[in-house]
């Protein structure tokens, strides 16, 4: 097996309001754990994004990953926009002039609805702009995001944190009704012989990976992806193909 190039797309830096005692989940940090993992690039967001506010958290993480051309940002949107207009449109463009093309939300920590009567713009704005949007999966129930990405099928939904639940009954049933519900698969989805079986039924195409930094050793994400019982080609495709494609499409 050559070389795999890797492209995690769920890494969040940031110290949490009670720090870890062994470690700093800083820029640096993740650097070295790439480094350590061989990870070619990393899609990051700000914790302070959610423990502060979140387009300090944004400006945080610009802020921080300046001049760092393999740490790309995702930054955090929500419903009503970035003061002081409040614009969610002038939001979008900004973000978009900075170079972004992942976004992600958190509707719980910043108290709005995930369904379309209050996010609906947000959707659609994504979905013109062909701009990934990340989701923690506990930010939503199934029925949350059946309602969501009926309402809106064109909108690229990226799961995070897909959790470990053997044959996932309600995830195979939403990704046959969605064409554009995409994985993030990690450490989180150690499902025995998972990977394989999502690839078999679904084909390659909607599923990215992550490290699950910095919540888990990245060594068991990498461990994942590196044996799993699927061709070479939706190896390389799951490991940074396909997120490669879906930032590549976005329309700034």
């Amino acid at each position: 097996m050559s070389a795999l190039k890797l492209v995690a797309c769920d890494a969040l830096v940031g110290l949490p309001r009670i720090p870890p005692a062994y470690y700093r989940p800083d820029v640096a940090d993740l650097k070295t754990e790439m480094m350590r993992l061989e990870i070619t690039s990393a899609i990051v967001r700000h914790r302070q994004c959610l423990e502060n506010f979140p387009y300090a958290g944004n400006a945080s993480l610009a802020r921080e990953i300046a001049g760092e051309p393999n740490l790309l940002p995702a930054f955090c949107l929500t419903p009503d926009g970035a003061p002081d207009d409040f614009n969610l449109e002038s939001a979008l463009a900004a973000i978009l002039a900075q170079g972004g093309r992942v976004v992600w939300i958190s509707p719980k920590e910043h108290m709005f609805s995930a369904l379309p009567w209050c996010s609906g713009q947000l959707y659609a704005a994504c979905s013109e702009a062909r701009l990934p949007l990340l989701l923690e999966y506990p930010q939503a129930t199934p029925d949350e995001l059946d309602e969501i990405l009926t309402a809106y099928p064109q909108l690229r939904l990226i799961l995070l944190r897909v959790p470990r639940l053997g044959r996932h009954r309600l995830l195979y049933a939403l990704l046959e009704r969605h064409p554009n519900l995409h994985l993030c698969l990690s450490s989180t989805y150690s499902v025995h012989e998972g990977l394989p079986e999502l690839v078999n039924t679904f084909g390659d195409a909607r599923f990215v990976w992550g490290s699950a930094y910095p919540e888990a050793e990245g060594g068991a994400s990498v461990t994942l992806l590196t044996y799993a019982g699927i061709s070479e080609t939706a190896r390389a495709a799951i490991a940074h193909g396909n997120i490669e494609r879906l930032l590549q499409e976005v329309r700034s």
